[in-house]
Protein backbone atom coordinates (compact mmCIF):
# COMPACT_ATOMS: atom_id res chain seq x y z
CA UNK A 1 0.00 0.00 0.00
CA UNK A 2 1.55 3.25 -1.14
CA UNK A 3 0.84 6.30 -3.25
CA UNK A 4 0.76 4.81 -6.75
CA UNK A 5 -1.34 6.78 -9.19
CA UNK A 6 -1.62 9.76 -11.49
CA UNK A 7 1.57 9.32 -13.50
CA UNK A 8 4.18 10.41 -10.96
CA UNK A 9 7.57 8.91 -11.79
CA UNK A 10 8.97 9.01 -8.27
CA UNK A 11 5.99 7.06 -6.86
CA UNK A 12 6.47 4.40 -9.51
CA UNK A 13 10.24 4.14 -8.97
CA UNK A 14 9.72 3.74 -5.22
CA UNK A 15 7.37 0.85 -5.98
CA UNK A 16 9.77 -0.67 -8.53
CA UNK A 17 12.70 -0.68 -6.14
CA UNK A 18 10.67 -1.77 -3.12
CA UNK A 19 9.45 -4.80 -5.07
CA UNK A 20 13.02 -5.69 -6.04
CA UNK A 21 14.28 -5.34 -2.48
CA UNK A 22 11.38 -7.37 -1.08
CA UNK A 23 12.11 -10.10 -3.63
CA UNK A 24 15.71 -10.19 -2.43
CA UNK A 25 14.48 -10.53 1.15
CA UNK A 26 11.61 -13.00 0.69
CA UNK A 27 12.47 -14.79 -2.56
CA UNK A 28 12.25 -14.25 -6.30
CA UNK A 29 8.83 -15.96 -6.50
CA UNK A 30 7.18 -13.71 -3.91
CA UNK A 31 3.67 -12.67 -5.01
CA UNK A 32 2.50 -9.07 -4.66
CA UNK A 33 -0.85 -7.34 -4.75
CA UNK A 34 -0.44 -3.61 -5.04
CA UNK A 35 -3.17 -1.09 -4.25
CA UNK A 36 -3.35 1.92 -6.56
CA UNK A 37 -5.69 4.81 -7.32
CA UNK A 38 -5.25 4.42 -11.06
CA UNK A 39 -5.55 1.03 -12.76
CA UNK A 40 -5.38 2.59 -16.23
CA UNK A 41 -1.75 3.77 -16.10
CA UNK A 42 0.60 1.09 -14.79
CA UNK A 43 4.32 1.90 -15.03
CA UNK A 44 6.00 -1.14 -13.48
CA UNK A 45 4.91 -4.48 -14.94
CA UNK A 46 5.94 -7.77 -13.33
CA UNK A 47 4.44 -11.24 -13.65
CA UNK A 48 4.32 -11.52 -9.85
CA UNK A 49 2.32 -8.31 -9.38
CA UNK A 50 -1.43 -7.83 -9.53
CA UNK A 51 -2.83 -4.30 -9.18
CA UNK A 52 -6.03 -3.55 -7.26
CA UNK A 53 -7.93 -0.33 -6.72
CA UNK A 54 -7.87 1.27 -3.28
CA UNK A 55 -10.83 1.38 -0.93
CA UNK A 56 -12.15 4.02 -0.42
CA UNK A 57 -11.88 5.94 -3.68
CA UNK A 58 -13.79 9.16 -4.44
CA UNK A 59 -16.29 8.03 -1.84
CA UNK A 60 -18.22 11.29 -1.70
CA UNK A 61 -19.54 10.69 -5.21
CA UNK A 62 -22.79 8.62 -4.96
CA UNK A 63 -22.02 7.09 -8.38
CA UNK A 64 -19.09 5.25 -6.80
CA UNK A 65 -21.12 3.27 -4.25
CA UNK A 66 -20.97 -0.05 -6.15
CA UNK A 67 -17.37 0.58 -7.12
CA UNK A 68 -16.39 1.09 -3.47
CA UNK A 69 -18.36 -1.94 -2.31
CA UNK A 70 -16.44 -4.03 -4.84
CA UNK A 71 -13.14 -2.48 -3.75
CA UNK A 72 -13.93 -3.10 -0.08
CA UNK A 73 -14.57 -6.77 -0.84
CA UNK A 74 -11.23 -7.07 -2.66
CA UNK A 75 -9.49 -5.18 0.14
CA UNK A 76 -10.70 -7.62 2.80
CA UNK A 77 -10.04 -10.63 0.57
CA UNK A 78 -6.49 -9.45 -0.17
CA UNK A 79 -5.64 -8.79 3.48
CA UNK A 80 -6.85 -12.29 4.35
CA UNK A 81 -4.77 -13.73 1.48
CA UNK A 82 -1.46 -12.06 2.29
CA UNK A 83 1.31 -12.97 4.72
CA UNK A 84 2.48 -9.38 5.22
CA UNK A 85 1.12 -5.91 4.56
CA UNK A 86 3.76 -3.40 3.44
CA UNK A 87 2.84 0.29 3.76
CA UNK A 88 5.14 2.75 1.98
CA UNK A 89 7.13 4.41 0.77
CA UNK A 90 7.41 8.09 0.15
CA UNK A 91 5.70 10.92 1.99
CA UNK A 92 2.36 9.20 2.39
CA UNK A 93 1.58 10.24 5.98
CA UNK A 94 0.46 13.87 6.02
CA UNK A 95 -2.43 15.96 7.30
CA UNK A 96 -2.22 18.98 5.03
CA UNK A 97 -4.16 17.97 1.93
CA UNK A 98 -7.87 17.61 1.33
CA UNK A 99 -8.88 14.16 0.11
CA UNK A 100 -11.96 12.00 0.39
CA UNK A 101 -11.78 12.68 4.12
CA UNK A 102 -11.06 16.00 5.80
CA UNK A 103 -7.88 14.40 7.13
CA UNK A 104 -5.95 11.90 4.94
CA UNK A 105 -4.71 10.13 8.08
CA UNK A 106 -8.23 8.82 8.71
CA UNK A 107 -7.96 6.45 5.77
CA UNK A 108 -4.72 4.97 7.11
CA UNK A 109 -6.30 4.61 10.54
CA UNK A 110 -9.17 2.69 9.00
CA UNK A 111 -6.91 0.42 6.97
CA UNK A 112 -4.51 -0.40 9.79
CA UNK A 113 -7.41 -1.17 12.15
CA UNK A 114 -8.82 -3.66 9.63
CA UNK A 115 -5.38 -5.24 9.19
CA UNK A 116 -5.05 -5.51 12.97
CA UNK A 117 -8.48 -7.18 13.27
CA UNK A 118 -7.46 -9.71 10.61
CA UNK A 119 -4.22 -10.33 12.53
CA UNK A 120 -1.80 -9.60 9.69
CA UNK A 121 1.74 -8.32 10.13
CA UNK A 122 2.41 -4.72 9.09
CA UNK A 123 5.77 -3.45 7.84
CA UNK A 124 6.09 0.30 7.20
CA UNK A 125 8.79 0.93 4.58
CA UNK A 126 10.66 4.10 3.56
CA UNK A 127 8.12 6.68 4.61
CA UNK A 128 8.18 10.34 5.57
CA UNK A 129 5.76 11.94 8.01
CA UNK A 130 4.63 15.53 7.55
CA UNK A 131 2.30 16.63 10.33
CA UNK A 132 1.26 20.29 10.46
CA UNK A 133 -1.10 20.00 13.43
CA UNK A 134 0.07 18.57 16.76
CA UNK A 135 -3.38 17.11 17.46
CA UNK A 136 -2.76 14.59 14.66
CA UNK A 137 0.28 13.09 16.38
CA UNK A 138 -2.04 10.75 18.26
CA UNK A 139 -3.39 9.45 14.95
CA UNK A 140 0.15 8.79 13.78
CA UNK A 141 0.78 6.85 16.97
CA UNK A 142 -2.32 4.69 16.44
CA UNK A 143 -1.27 3.94 12.85
CA UNK A 144 2.35 3.09 13.60
CA UNK A 145 1.93 1.25 16.89
CA UNK A 146 0.51 -1.77 15.03
CA UNK A 147 3.58 -2.14 12.79
CA UNK A 148 6.14 -4.86 13.49
CA UNK A 149 8.89 -2.91 11.70
CA UNK A 150 9.10 0.78 10.81
CA UNK A 151 11.63 2.29 8.39
CA UNK A 152 11.67 6.04 7.71
CA UNK A 153 13.76 8.04 5.26
CA UNK A 154 14.45 11.24 7.22
CA UNK A 155 15.49 12.36 10.69
CA UNK A 156 12.37 14.48 11.23
CA UNK A 157 10.11 11.44 10.90
CA UNK A 158 12.45 9.43 13.16
CA UNK A 159 12.32 12.08 15.90
CA UNK A 160 8.55 12.46 15.65
CA UNK A 161 8.07 8.72 16.15
CA UNK A 162 10.68 8.64 18.91
CA UNK A 163 8.67 11.27 20.82
CA UNK A 164 5.64 9.01 20.45
CA UNK A 165 7.62 6.02 21.79
CA UNK A 166 7.55 4.34 18.39
CA UNK A 167 10.79 2.59 17.41
CA UNK A 168 11.97 3.20 13.83
CA UNK A 169 15.10 3.00 11.70
CA UNK A 170 16.35 5.55 9.16
CA UNK A 171 17.28 4.06 5.79
CA UNK A 172 17.97 5.46 2.33
CA UNK A 173 15.09 6.25 0.01
CA UNK A 174 14.47 3.14 -2.17
CA UNK A 175 15.19 5.02 -5.39
CA UNK A 176 18.86 5.04 -4.34
CA UNK A 177 18.79 1.34 -5.24
CA UNK A 178 17.81 2.06 -8.85
CA UNK A 179 21.45 1.90 -9.96
CA UNK A 180 22.94 0.81 -6.65
CA UNK A 181 25.75 -1.52 -7.69
CA UNK A 182 27.06 0.79 -10.41
CA UNK A 183 26.81 3.80 -8.11
CA UNK A 184 28.80 2.11 -5.34
CA UNK A 185 31.42 0.91 -7.80
CA UNK A 186 31.90 3.97 -9.97
CA UNK A 187 30.20 6.98 -8.43
CA UNK A 188 31.30 7.31 -4.83
CA UNK A 189 31.65 11.07 -5.09
CA UNK A 190 28.86 13.52 -4.41
CA UNK A 191 27.38 14.97 -7.61
CA UNK A 192 25.53 17.75 -5.78
CA UNK A 193 27.11 21.02 -6.91
CA UNK A 194 25.11 23.27 -4.61
CA UNK A 195 21.77 23.55 -2.84
CA UNK A 196 19.69 26.74 -3.05
CA UNK A 197 16.35 27.76 -1.58
CA UNK A 198 13.45 27.81 -4.05
CA UNK A 199 12.10 31.10 -2.67
CA UNK A 200 15.33 32.93 -3.49
CA UNK A 201 16.47 30.93 -6.54
CA UNK A 202 17.46 33.19 -9.43
CA UNK A 203 19.80 33.46 -12.40
CA UNK A 204 22.74 34.46 -10.19
CA UNK A 205 22.69 30.96 -8.63
CA UNK A 206 23.90 29.42 -11.88
CA UNK A 207 26.10 32.16 -13.37
CA UNK A 208 29.27 30.73 -11.80
CA UNK A 209 28.56 27.14 -12.90
CA UNK A 210 30.58 25.73 -15.79
CA UNK A 211 28.09 24.38 -18.32
CA UNK A 212 30.60 24.28 -21.21
CA UNK A 213 29.47 21.90 -23.95
CA UNK A 214 26.71 20.43 -21.80
CA UNK A 215 23.05 19.61 -22.18
CA UNK A 216 21.20 21.21 -19.27
CA UNK A 217 18.01 19.62 -17.99
CA UNK A 218 15.43 21.49 -15.94
CA UNK A 219 13.41 19.27 -13.56
CA UNK A 220 11.19 22.03 -12.17
CA UNK A 221 7.69 22.16 -10.77
CA UNK A 222 5.10 24.87 -10.35
CA UNK A 223 4.23 27.05 -7.37
CA UNK A 224 7.43 27.21 -5.30
CA UNK A 225 9.64 29.66 -7.20
CA UNK A 226 9.19 33.38 -6.70
CA UNK A 227 8.12 35.02 -9.99
CA UNK A 228 8.62 31.58 -11.48
CA UNK A 229 7.86 32.39 -15.13
CA UNK A 230 10.33 35.29 -15.17
CA UNK A 231 13.05 33.26 -13.42
CA UNK A 232 12.68 30.21 -15.67
CA UNK A 233 12.64 32.28 -18.86
CA UNK A 234 15.78 34.10 -17.68
CA UNK A 235 17.56 30.82 -16.95
CA UNK A 236 16.59 29.25 -20.29
CA UNK A 237 17.66 32.36 -22.22
CA UNK A 238 20.97 32.49 -20.32
CA UNK A 239 21.74 28.85 -21.13
CA UNK A 240 20.75 29.19 -24.80
CA UNK A 241 22.68 32.43 -25.30
CA UNK A 242 25.73 30.74 -23.81
CA UNK A 243 25.57 28.12 -26.55
CA UNK A 244 24.32 25.20 -24.47
CA UNK A 245 21.28 22.99 -24.98
CA UNK A 246 18.16 23.10 -22.78
CA UNK A 247 15.84 20.15 -22.12
CA UNK A 248 12.75 20.19 -19.91
CA UNK A 249 12.28 17.12 -17.74
CA UNK A 250 8.78 16.59 -16.26
CA UNK A 251 8.50 13.98 -13.49
CA UNK A 252 4.80 14.25 -12.71
CA UNK A 253 2.11 13.83 -15.36
CA UNK A 254 -0.69 14.12 -12.80
CA UNK A 255 -4.07 13.55 -14.44
CA UNK A 256 -6.20 15.20 -11.75
CA UNK A 257 -4.17 18.13 -10.46
CA UNK A 258 -2.87 20.76 -12.88
CA UNK A 259 -0.67 22.25 -10.16
CA UNK A 260 1.21 18.95 -9.85
CA UNK A 261 1.41 18.31 -13.60
CA UNK A 262 5.00 19.14 -14.59
CA UNK A 263 4.33 18.51 -18.28
CA UNK A 264 1.57 21.11 -18.41
CA UNK A 265 3.64 23.59 -16.43
CA UNK A 266 6.92 23.17 -18.32
CA UNK A 267 5.30 23.08 -21.78
CA UNK A 268 4.81 26.86 -21.64
CA UNK A 269 8.60 27.29 -21.78
CA UNK A 270 9.14 25.33 -25.01
CA UNK A 271 10.76 27.41 -27.73
CA UNK A 272 13.37 26.97 -30.44
CA UNK A 273 16.22 24.73 -29.23
CA UNK A 274 14.22 23.72 -26.12
CA UNK A 275 12.80 20.18 -25.96
CA UNK A 276 10.67 18.30 -23.44
CA UNK A 277 10.00 14.67 -22.49
CA UNK A 278 6.39 13.55 -22.74
CA UNK A 279 6.05 10.45 -20.55
CA UNK A 280 7.37 8.88 -17.35
CA UNK A 281 9.23 6.22 -19.33
CA UNK A 282 10.91 8.80 -21.56
CA UNK A 283 11.99 10.84 -18.53
CA UNK A 284 13.29 7.72 -16.78
CA UNK A 285 15.34 6.65 -19.81
CA UNK A 286 17.04 10.07 -19.85
CA UNK A 287 18.65 9.23 -16.50
CA UNK A 288 19.29 5.54 -17.22
CA UNK A 289 21.02 6.27 -20.51
CA UNK A 290 22.76 9.30 -18.99
CA UNK A 291 21.63 11.70 -21.69
CA UNK A 292 21.96 14.52 -19.14
CA UNK A 293 25.16 16.46 -18.51
CA UNK A 294 23.75 18.70 -15.80
CA UNK A 295 20.38 19.02 -14.05
CA UNK A 296 18.62 21.81 -12.18
CA UNK A 297 16.41 19.77 -9.86
CA UNK A 298 13.42 20.65 -7.72
CA UNK A 299 12.04 17.11 -7.69
CA UNK A 300 13.62 14.99 -4.94
CA UNK A 301 13.83 11.92 -7.13
CA UNK A 302 15.43 13.91 -9.92
CA UNK A 303 18.15 14.68 -7.36
CA UNK A 304 18.41 11.02 -6.33
CA UNK A 305 18.48 9.74 -9.91
CA UNK A 306 21.12 12.33 -10.78
CA UNK A 307 23.24 11.10 -7.88
CA UNK A 308 22.96 7.38 -8.59
CA UNK A 309 23.52 7.76 -12.34
CA UNK A 310 26.47 10.13 -11.87
CA UNK A 311 25.00 13.41 -13.16
CA UNK A 312 25.99 16.78 -11.69
CA UNK A 313 23.03 18.77 -10.35
CA UNK A 314 21.93 21.83 -8.43
CA UNK A 315 19.25 21.09 -5.84
CA UNK A 316 16.50 23.71 -5.57
CA UNK A 317 14.95 23.12 -2.16
CA UNK A 318 11.24 23.80 -1.60
CA UNK A 319 10.52 21.24 1.15
CA UNK A 320 12.39 19.53 3.98
CA UNK A 321 12.54 16.23 2.05
CA UNK A 322 15.25 17.82 -0.09
CA UNK A 323 17.51 17.40 2.94
CA UNK A 324 17.72 13.70 2.04
CA UNK A 325 20.32 14.90 -0.47
CA UNK A 326 23.48 16.33 1.14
Amino acid sequence: MMSVWCQNLWDELILKNEIQLLKEKYGIDTQFKVFTYDLADIFYIDENIKYLEYFPIWIRNPKNILRNLKNYYHFIKTIKWCDKVVIGGGGIFFDNETGNYSNPLNQWLFRTEIIKILKKEIVIFWVSIDIKHNKNSEKIKKIFVNAKEVFVRDNGSFELLKNLWIKSEIILDPVFWDNWEVWLKNYKKNFLVKKVDAKSFCLNDIRDTDFSGKTIWLALRSWYLQTEKVVIHEIIDFILHSGWKVMLLPHSFHTGDDMANDLKFLSQFIKSWVEITNSMQETYEIYKQKKIDFCLSMRLHSMILSQVYGIEFIAIKYAKKSDLIE
